[in-house]
């Protein structure tokens, strides 16, 4: 029976000083182009039908590099794959309160809701296995429904800029999170993450 396999892809890094001059952000940055580069490289020996992304810059950008090693493969991209805060766990309730009002967090949970039931079921005819270039808070959000994990777990997980996690559908319909922020196909100084600078050196054992 079919099986399908979706590698969750964390845009590159991106410049924050010019993500607000319109609703598609910032692009990447030199250092987010290299990690496009060396994703490309990766995902080029592997057997992708799809390559899917949100339509913010740094993910675009990011999905257009990675499509350059598989010229032949079909691109998707779509708005319902834009960041968003998809929950708020009671204890960062004041941290997070400027940032989504109740109508913001309702449409955010139909948002993820949506592209969960359109991207992750079952394969059809033959195995797929497909790209998703999204951000940081929406993946960790994906791999919670994944888990079947409380969906306010997304704030506990880290997830560098184009670390990748893989995905496996069965034909049964059943999930198994293969692997979560995997960045072995970046070198150390390119290892850059949600938790800054500083601390991504502690955790990633860079210091």
């Amino acid at each position: 029976m079919a099986m399908r396999v979706l590698y969750l892809i964390r845009h590159g890094h991106h410049d924050l000083e010019n993500s607000h001059q319109d609703d598609l952000g910032g692009g990447l940055t030199s250092i987010g182009v290299e990690q496009a580069k060396l994703a490309a490289q990766r995902f080029s020996k592997l057997p992708i039908t799809a390559i899917h992304s949100s339509t913010k810059r740094r993910a675009a950008e990011t999905a257009d590099i990675i499509a350059g090693a598989l010229p032949n493969v079909p691109r998707h991209r779509s708005r319902g794959l834009w960041e968003c805060i998809p929950s708020i766990p009671p204890k960062f309730a004041k941290l997070l309160a400027n940032y989504s009002s109740d109508e913001d967090l309702a449409r955010a949970k139909r948002q993820v809701d949506k592209a969960f039931s359109r991207y992750f079921k079952r394969a059809r005819g033959t195995d797929k296995h497909e790209i998703i270039v999204a951000h940081g808070n929406l993946i960790r959000y994906l791999v919670c429904r994944v888990l079947r994990a409380s969906p306010e777990a997304w704030i506990n997980m880290d997830l560098c800029n184009c670390g990748v996690s893989k995905v496996l559908i069965r034909s049964d319909g059943w999930m198994t999170l293969v692997s979560h922020n995997d960045v072995a196909h970046l070198p150390q100084h390119l290892i850059t993450s949600l938790t800054g600078s500083r601390l991504t050196k502690i955790l990633y054992g860079l210091a």
